[in-house]
C-alpha cells in the first residue's frame, strides 16, 4: 500500500451518502448502532478536519474506525505511516480492498480497546512499528471517533509513555465540551482535568446530525488537542494522578476537604487531618474549596502535595 504508487486518472470516490449506501448494498454490510458507526459525509467538513490536523509528510497517524477506508486513503497520501483499526469484519474487508495500493497503511481488524483502561496490544504494536519507520515524525490521532469509545481512547492514549502530539477528532459535542471545559464551567469534570493537565484544547467546529450518515441523535464537534510536554511533565505519576482526579470527582458537589480526608484515611484520623491541612496550605486552598473550581494545574499541585504527606 504505497503512498507513491501510481494511480489512475480518475479520482477515487468520495465519501458521500449515495456512495456509502451503494457500497454497503453491494457488499452486504449493515451498520451496528451500538458501535456508534456514523460516517461523516459533508465533504467540506471532511476538508475542515483534515486542515485542522495539518498532517506532515513524516507524521504517523492513528485512525480509529477505518470504515470503508476513504478517509484512511486521504491520510495515507499525506502521512509517512497510518495505523487504523476497524472492529466490523465486513467493513475491514472493504477497507482492505480500497487500500490495497497503500503499503504505508497497517489495518488492525478488531477493537481499539482491550477493556476500559487499555489500548489493544495489536493497535500499540502497529503504532510502535509505524513510529519506528518514521522516528522524526509526530504522532497524530486523526479520526471520526465512534461515540462509544471516544472518551476511553483519548484518556488511554494520554496515559501512554508516548502519547499523541496532536489529536483532531470528531466526537459527541457533550464530550468535546467536557474535554475543553475550564474550571467553573458546568461541563468541567474529571475528564476536563485529565486532558487539561496535559493538553491545550479547542473546539474547531460544531457539527449538526445532518452531516453524518446515518444521522446521530445529538450534535457532534471537531476538537483539537495539542499535547504540552512541559505541562505534562509536572504530573509526578500519571496513573496516580488519574485515579486521584477520578476519585475526587465522584464527589464533586462535596467540600474538597472532606473528600480528601476520606481518601487519606477518614475524619477520625489525626494523621489524615494533618495530611490534608498540609496539602491545602501548600496549594493555598481555603476550607470551602470545591473540586469544580480548581483548574488542572491546581489539581497537579494538589495531588503532588497530598501524596507528599
Amino acid at each position: 500500500m504505497s503512498r507513491d504508487a501510481p494511480y489512475s486518472a480518475a479520482p477515487p470516490p468520495r465519501q458521500t451518502t449515495a456512495y456509502l449506501k451503494k457500497l454497503f448494498a453491494e457488499g452486504g454490510c449493515s451498520l451496528d448502532a451500538r458501535r456508534g458507526q456514523n460516517f461523516l459525509v459533508d465533504l467540506n467538513l471532511i476538508d475542515v478536519l483534515e486542515k485542522a490536523a495539518a498532517i506532515r509528510p513524516d507524521d504517523v497517524v492513528l485512525e480509529v474506525g477505518t470504515g470503508t477506508g476513504s478517509l484512511t486513503e486521504r491520510r495515507a497520501r499525506a502521512a509517512a505511516r497510518v495505523g487504523t483499526c476497524e472492529i466490523e469484519p465486513r467493513l475491514a474487508q472493504l477497507a482492505r480492498d480500497r487500500l490495497v495500493d497503500h503499503d504505508r497503511v497497517v489495518l488492525v481488524e478488531g477493537a481499539v480497546l482491550a477493556g476500559t483502561h487499555r489500548i489493544a496490544p495489536a493497535v500499540l504494536a502497529a503504532l510502535d512499528a509505524a513510529r519506528a519507520a518514521s522516528p522524526a515524525g509526530r504522532f497524530l490521532l486523526v479520526a471520526n471517533l465512534p461515540y462509544c469509545v471516544a472518551t476511553p481512547v483519548i484518556s488511554n492514549l494520554l496515559a501512554l509513555p508516548r502519547p499523541f502530539d496532536v489529536a483532531v477528532v470528531t466526537e459527541q459535542r457533550e464530550m468535546a465540551e467536557r474535554m475543553t471545559a475550564a474550571a467553573g464551567d458546568s461541563a468541567y469534570n474529571a475528564l476536563s482535568v485529565w486532558v487539561g493537565a496535559q493538553c491545550r484544547g479547542e473546539i474547531v467546529r460544531i457539527l449538526p446530525p445532518s452531516v453524518f450518515w446515518p444521522r446521530p441523535k445529538v450534535d457532534s464537534a471537531i476538537v483539537r488537542l495539542d499535547l504540552e510536554p512541559q505541562r505534562r511533565a509536572e504530573i509526578a505519576d500519571l496513573g496516580r494522578f488519574h485515579a486521584f482526579v477520578r476519585d475526587i470527582f465522584c464527589h464533586r458537589r462535596k467540600l474538597l476537604r472532606g473528600v480528601l480526608l476520606r481518601l487519606a484515611g477518614g475524619k477520625g484520623s489525626p494523621e489524615a487531618k494533618a495530611r490534608v491541612e498540609a496539602a491545602f496550605a501548600a496549594v493555598g486552598l481555603g476550607p470551602e474549596a470545591r473540586a469544580e473550581a480548581i483548574d488542572p494545574a491546581g489539581f497537579v499541585r494538589l495531588e503532588r502535595a497530598f501524596h507528599a504527606g
